[in-house]
């Protein structure tokens, strides 16, 4: 398995149709030495496809969070080739952000996966559920999940981080996500 030493930005292969949005320069960024993604939705680095999900309806810090609801299924979403991020084989990350549901029926989920191209499919996936998680509508939560990743895990698999609407028949929301990696 070959890994590339990561970039001062985190850039690569975007799917969607959104493009990469440029560097955010994030004073939280450099506070975390393990940190793999940021986004508190003011800019787009490395977050794709459905900008319909993108919102000023509710944000925890900012004007913009990422929403779904019953006519949005899946929020933007994060991707990023594992070998453009680590020059070796990670372990454990830590997903984390803040979520909030407009009330007891916005029961969506924030997912973490990693797909494999060659398979053209998820070999791997978790979730942090929102009616656990969040609890409380009408506020803002702060979440967070410790995710071992599979022995089977390649470079060339994507990560992939996005909110799911779950079912959920009212508005659910996340902002400042955070990917960081947890060091052994």
């Amino acid at each position: 398995m070959k890994f590339s030493l990561p970039s001062l930005c985190v850039s690569g292969v975007i799917v969607g149709l959104l493009g990469l949005a440029g560097c955010k320069s994030d004073s939280s960024a450099s506070a975390d030495a393990n940190q793999i993604a940021f986004n508190d939705f003011e800019s787009l680095d490395g977050w794709a496809s459905n900008t319909e999900s993108l919102s000023k309806e509710q944000a925890h810090s900012g004007k913009y969070s990422i929403g779904v609801n019953p006519n949005v299924e899946f929020g933007m979403n994060y991707m990023m080739v594992l070998n453009k991020v680590f020059d070796h084989k990670p372990r454990k990350l830590r997903i984390s952000g803040w979520g909030f549901m407009a009330d007891s029926k916005a029961t969506a989920q924030l997912d973490i996966q990693l797909f494999d191209p060659a398979q053209n499919k998820a070999v791997f996936g978790e979730s942090i559920d929102y009616a656990t998680a969040v609890k409380t509508p009408g506020k803002w939560v702060e979440i967070s999940r410790e995710v071992t990743l599979p022995a089977t895990t390649t470079g060339t698999q994507q990560l992939r981080v996005f909110l799911w609407r779950a079912g959920a028949s009212s508005p659910a929301f996340i902002d400042d996500v955070r990917v960081a990696e947890v060091p052994e």
